[in-house]
């Protein structure tokens, strides 16, 4: 009896020995931090919280399945999967690294996001040039940056979904790819595992990309009524303003996205420059509560119509899943254009409006 016991004893702990796992982490933040250790795989789950000392921090536990999680204080997170092993998470880099799939994402999204900054890089060099060059021809180089850099993205997307399936490194990199190729991602999604396919990120691209092909250029607008809308509180319907004779310039934004008043200077330049009775501009509020709107439009410059209180509406009406997102309406309402930024936005206006 006492052998069986001690057999089981040992197999009991060689099988915690397999599912342990440690996070040994550096930030540079005062002693007592507080720093949580978040599953965000299907919310926003608190498994554990600790403090920094002397800028180091560490988790460890066991993990029966891996798992999407971040570490973070506020705003300062690493994002990596979680799984049996040693991981090594810098706070200040923002980098996650020593397991297997904390290896291959953090690979993949220096990668594909080092893309985003190469061409962003490039656009600034073609808008220095803008003033040589006609509208068309600035939007079309413009256009051909974007492809260029989405189909390199798309490649290492699918060579990562395919070197990792059933995994959350495939799921992430699934998500990733999933507006700059719909049709290849829904092709991966119909072949995807249960896991890949429940992996919240996936499930909500999934539906908006269904929703998109209902609201493509040159689709008809889909109205819809915003309660208490209006800043004077008042019921707002799109249809208040687009299909009324006008371009409308579309823009969805919020107070706390960065991103989005970044883009404030290139959106108030085209309504400088257009406004009348051709075109107008309307943003909307998504995400965002009301008073945090109503403040950063005291501060912001943004003299054109606006929409408070959206919430989720156009998420689940136009697909919008990530902002800033802007969409040209033609004057009798149809879709013109989807995802217009910066110097676009004007060029693309130019050559209508010319």
């Amino acid at each position: 009896m006492k052998r069986i016991t001690l057999i089981l004893l040992c197999l009991a702990c060689a099988s915690c020995g397999r599912n342990a796992y440690k996070i040994d982490a550096v930030y540079t933040a005062p002693d007592g931090t507080e720093v949580y250790l978040i599953d965000t795989t299907n919310g926003s789950d608190t498994l554990a919280v600790t403090t920094v000392q002397d800028n180091r921090f560490a988790f460890s536990g066991e993990v029966q399945e891996p798992f999407f999680a971040y570490v973070g204080h506020g705003n300062d997170r690493v994002h990596f999967i979680l799984e049996p092993g040693t991981a090594y998470v810098d706070l200040d880099e923002r980098t996650g690294s020593g397991t297997p799939m904390a290896d291959a994402y953090n690979d993949f999204h220096k990668r594909f996001y080092g893309y985003d900054a190469t061409r962003n890089e490039e656009r600034k060099a073609l808008e220095a040039r803008q003033d040589e060059m006609s509208p068309k021809e600035f939007s079309d180089e413009w256009d051909r940056l974007n492809e260029k850099y989405a189909a390199l993205q798309v490649a290492l997307a699918d060579s990562v979904i395919l070197a990792w399936p059933d995994s959350y490194v495939a799921a992430l990199a699934l998500d990733d790819m999933a507006y700059k190729d719909t049709a290849l991602f829904l092709r991966h999604y119909k072949e995807a595992s249960d896991l890949v396919k429940d992996f919240r990120y996936v499930k909500s691209d999934y539906k908006a990309i269904s929703v998109l092909a209902n609201t493509a250029p040159g689709k008809m607008f889909l109205d819809y009524t915003v309660k208490g809308g209006n800043p004077d509180g008042t019921d707002v319907s799109l249809s208040d303003y687009i299909g009324k004779g006008k371009y409308i310039l579309l823009d969805h934004w919020a107070s706390w996205c960065g991103p989005c008043i970044a883009e404030i200077p290139a959106i108030r330049k085209a309504y400088d420059a257009f406004k009348g009775d051709k075109f107008d501009i309307v943003s909307i509020a998504c995400s965002d509560k009301r008073e945090d709107t109503i403040n950063a439009l005291q501060k912001l410059d943004m003299p054109w119509n606006q929409i408070l209180d959206a919430q989720k509406i156009p998420v689940d009406l136009y697909g919008v899943a990530t902002i800033p997102h802007l969409i040209l309406f033609a004057p009798d309402g149809t879709i013109l254009k989807r995802g217009l930024r910066g110097e676009q936005i004007y060029a693309t206006l130019q050559d209508l409006l010319k």
